[in-house]
């Protein structure tokens, strides 16, 4: 039996920086069987075109449920101002809300992935460059992985492990010790 995990990002499929810093939170702190476990990816090209990526998620669990497979579908988004504008905390409301009218898992990030993974905003023009040398350098293993195991919105913070670890029961992810 297989599990697929899919992951819609906000990035685009040229820039893929979004998908460089969790595949590299995927690989840092998750033992992970290469046998029952696929990653796929859905660019979003924006957040807000979440909505439209329907029929692709649906493509993409056709291929793969087949024969005892399974597939889980996590957005990925930034929290934006969600603290300031209320029409970012509305848009927060109602992809948490699609998400689980579609038994789908929302992965956020505060105020967005460049702030937690780097703690300062990135412009978007280097944000490929930025998560590119964020591989390179292995970067991953200087984050505090209590800023990316919460549960509420804060400044620098991501609920990206606490989502992560439902997988654990399923016995497709066991976690790394860390030291």
């Amino acid at each position: 039996m297989g599990l697929q995990l899919i992951f819609a990002v906000e990035t685009n499929k040229t820039c893929k920086s979004d998908w460089i810093y969790i595949k590299d939170t995927i690989d840092r702190f998750y033992k992970c069987s290469a046998n029952s476990l696929k990653l796929s990816t859905i660019y979003m090209n924006g957040k807000t075109n979440y909505r439209s990526k329907e029929k692709e998620v649906r493509s993409l669990i056709n291929q793969y449920d087949r024969i005892n497979n399974t597939s889980k579908v996590i957005y990925c988004i930034d929290c934006d101002n969600y603290d300031s504008k209320p029409e970012d905390k509305n848009f927060i409301d109602n992809i948490i809300k699609f998400c689980e009218e579609h038994d789908y898992e929302c992965i956020w990030f505060c105020k967005d992935i460049e702030s937690v993974y780097w703690g300062e905003k990135v412009s978007n023009n280097q944000k490929k460059n930025k998560a590119t040398s964020f591989k390179k350098n292995r970067m991953i293993d200087n984050i505090n992985e209590k800023n990316i195991s919460v549960t509420t919105y804060k400044t620098n913070t991501s609920n990206i492990l606490t989502i992560l670890d439902k997988f654990i029961e399923q016995g497709t992810f066991e976690r790394k010790g860390i030291n």
